[in-house]
């Protein structure tokens, strides 16, 4: 059963940013000082994880390690954020080890995407609290900061605004959206995550939760055939058609490398497996593994329209 909503308090300059490393190892060190310097150029204060420059194979330090980080920035009452440095592999791994009473005492502003989003979706059902699912501290505001980023990061993180319309393009990708199925629009809570993850969670107590929401979605790095097996076992779980509507962002290197010599195109995938869901189903929004992304809280009622192509929030993320 779905939790109650539960908003975090927005984000104020002096407020003091917990760093967390809970999926892989940093590519190096420089990051830490990287996000610090972009947030405190934001008004932030910082306070890095005690294990954040810890490595374990292809892990950011052991399961116990970067389960600790995140625990004890829950428990720490001047810390008001806690944003990831960076994505990868190994979310999913801390999971059993949360202190999910702990989560759900203390709500806070929880930030970060890609294998992120097995931490963001398993908070968010466990304890009803709103994640958010946006730019991670490292890579995304140390290494390639940008005023499209960082606006609409402060405008979901920082304000809470009735309403917000969110925009279709970035600077870095001016092409409209796509409608893939004309359906009006509908509304509920925003659900989602990248794909991989989403549906790896499927079978376990961490399993996304779609019925009467609108569902986001996003991708890496993978072959049409594979974002066609992803989305046909979302389908064939019961994902898919229960979703109000279904929002697609920019799926970076997702087209055929050319290995195989009869395959479909990424948008002939996405028309297939979702096209006849008799829902509405928009492609291309500024939400994804490339530069330029914008914020999006989990849980939150949005607005998805097939007929003026728009995503708007309904209601904000923070109190």
């Amino acid at each position: 059963m779905q939790k109650p909503l539960v908003k975090p308090q927005r984000l104020r300059p002096g407020d003091t940013i917990g760093l967390v490393t809970p999926a892989s190892p940093l590519l190096s060190f420089r990051d830490i000082q990287r996000a610090g310097k972009v947030l405190r150029e934001l008004g932030f204060n910082v306070k890095p994880g005690q294990y954040i420059r810890s490595r374990t194979g292809f892990l950011a330090g052991t399961d116990e390690q970067r389960a600790a980080d995140i625990n004890a920035m829950l428990a720490d009452p001047s810390v008001k954020g806690i944003f990831a440095l960076r994505g990868g592999y190994g979310s999913a791994r801390v999971l059993e080890r949360l202190d999910w009473k702990l989560i759900g005492a203390n709500p806070k502003v929880l930030l970060g995407h890609s294998d992120l989003t097995a931490l963001l979706c398993a908070v968010h059902l466990r304890t009803g609290m709103v994640t958010f699912w946006g730019p991670t501290a490292g890579y995304d505001l140390g290494r390639s900061p940008s005023p499209f980023k960082i606006k609409w990061l402060k405008a979901v993180l920082c304000r809470t605004s009735p309403s917000l319309k969110l925009p279709g393009t970035s600077p870095g990708n001016r092409k409209q959206l796509g409608v893939m199925a004309r359906h009006g629009a509908a509304e509920g809570p925003l659900a989602g995550g990248n794909l991989s993850l989403l549906t790896s969670l499927l079978g376990t107590p961490f399993e996304i939760e779609t019925r009467g929401r609108i569902l986001f979605i996003e991708d890496v790095d993978e072959e049409p055939y594979r974002m066609d097996r992803m989305l046909t076992q979302l389908s064939l779980a019961g994902k898919l058609r229960q979703a109000a509507g279904i929002a697609v962002g920019r799926c970076l290197n997702c087209e055929s490398s050319g290995r195989m010599k009869r395959t479909f195109n990424l948008r002939q995938v996405l028309e297939d497996r979702l096209g006849s869901l008799g829902i509405p189903v928009v492609y291309g929004f500024p939400f994804g593994h490339e530069s330029d992304k914008i914020t999006l809280p989990l849980g939150v009622r949005a607005r998805l329209d097939s007929e003026r192509p728009s995503l708007t929030l309904l209601e904000p993320g923070v109190w």
